[in-house]
């Protein structure tokens, strides 16, 4: 009885497991997949071309030191805020005051030479004079006046040598001065010192190329973004189109500026040919400082008002489909067109669509079957999370 009773228990476990397999199993099959919908509305696209660039002043300029020498003194540091005109550091001027001196006393001694020949040439001249009027009354040998006229001929001769030897010395003196003048650096522009290439003790050569010492950039308030930008997307930029960019130090922060020129000379790297694209940017709070990498939108046309929707609405394709369908339709498929997919019935329907602007986010579609409010499918929603289907984008 007992043995009975332990077997009509076991066999109702058994059935109670096997129907509740079979249901769980039922269920497994017989549900549908939930959908993740978007709900078209008209919106306004702007098309955009990414692309990078560095932050910098809209002029950058070089300091650099004309003469050779140690310095001997700085007046100003990165970041100091510079006047036209300002002193930002000398050189050593002992050398250079010598060789003033020098060319001063060098000078002296020429005028002083100039002084003596003249008045060497007028006594000689009142020499020849003489001679020569002795001569014409037979007093003097005709050898005597020509030797006094070829003493005055030196002598004007030798005292236009004397001069030329002070303008010399004047000009020489006049670069030395101007050399002496050179070992005070002096700021060209207003700006802010960027960087500093010498310190206090240092000696520095200008014999083969000029030392840069500084670079002040002019006007920070005001600055570029100099962006590279390949040829593919070059044809829709023009200058004024509006550009925004982020910077890494602030993320979550949008500047606005707008292209100012596009410089016509390329760069080939690897085949692939890019141009400079510049975009001017007001920098008022100076929170963008030069140097810094900038990711840019330059926005190159808009459309407001249009009917668009997620890229993922394209690029959808339902779990499981037809094979065959897929194919048809991407056969129908025409350049510029693509396909989205809607619910009739619980069940994804695809709709052709021709496509317009589109961006990174959206793309404007056009269909008579698609109106402000109709959903289509972006997604799959699964697992009580909502995730887009991964798949390819239905265009061409």
């Amino acid at each position: 009885m007992w043995k009975n009773k332990k077997i009509i228990v076991t066999a109702v476990a058994v059935l109670i497991l096997i129907s509740a397999a079979s249901y769980f199993i039922i269920r497994t099959r017989t549900k549908k997949p939930s959908y993740e919908l978007y709900a078209v509305k008209p919106i306004t696209i702007q098309k955009y071309v990414t692309t990078s660039g560095t932050a910098n002043p809209i002029n950058t300029i070089n300091v650099g030191a004309q003469v050779s020498g140690i310095f001997s003194k700085l007046y100003v540091w990165y970041n100091s805020i510079v006047k036209k005109g300002q002193l930002l550091a000398e050189i050593d001027p002992a050398p250079f005051i010598q060789k003033v001196d020098q060319d001063k006393a060098n000078l002296a001694s020429a005028r002083a030479n100039v002084l003596k020949q003249k008045a060497l040439l007028a006594y000689d001249k009142l020499t020849y004079i003489r001679d020569e009027k002795l001569w014409k009354e037979n007093l003097i040998a005709h050898a005597a006046e020509q030797n006094a006229y070829s003493v005055y001929l030196q002598d004007i001769a030798q005292l236009k040598y004397l001069t030329d030897a002070v303008n010399a010395v004047r000009a020489q003196l006049a670069q030395d001065e101007t050399n002496l003048s050179y070992t005070k650096i002096y700021s060209p522009v207003n700006g802010i010192i960027i960087n500093v290439g010498v310190v206090v003790g240092q000696t520095v050569a200008s014999s083969f190329q000029t030392p840069n010492l500084f670079v002040i950039g002019e006007d920070i308030t005001k600055m570029e973004v100099d962006t590279t930008t390949n040829e593919a997307d070059l044809g829709g930029i023009k200058k004024g189109d509006k550009a925004s960019f982020t910077v890494y130090a602030y993320p979550d922060k949008t500047i606005w500026g707008s292209v100012h020129n596009i410089r016509i000379n390329p760069t080939t790297v690897s085949g692939v040919v890019s141009y400079n694209v510049t975009i001017f940017f007001d920098n008022k709070k100076k929170l963008i400082l030069p140097g810094m990498t900038a990711l840019v939108k330059i926005y190159v046309s808009e459309k407001k008002g249009v009917l668009g929707v997620p890229n993922s609405a394209l690029r959808f394709i339902p779990t499981g489909e037809n094979k065959q369908i897929l194919d048809n339709l991407s056969k129908k498929l025409k350049t510029g067109e693509g396909v989205v997919w809607i619910l009739k019935k619980g069940l994804p329907e695809p709709v052709i669509v021709k496509l317009g602007i589109s961006n990174d986010e959206y793309t404007e579609v056009i269909s008579n079957d698609i109106k402000a409010g109709t959903e289509v499918i972006t997604g799959l929603i699964s697992s009580g999370q909502t995730q887009a289907a991964p798949g390819r984008k239905m265009f061409f």
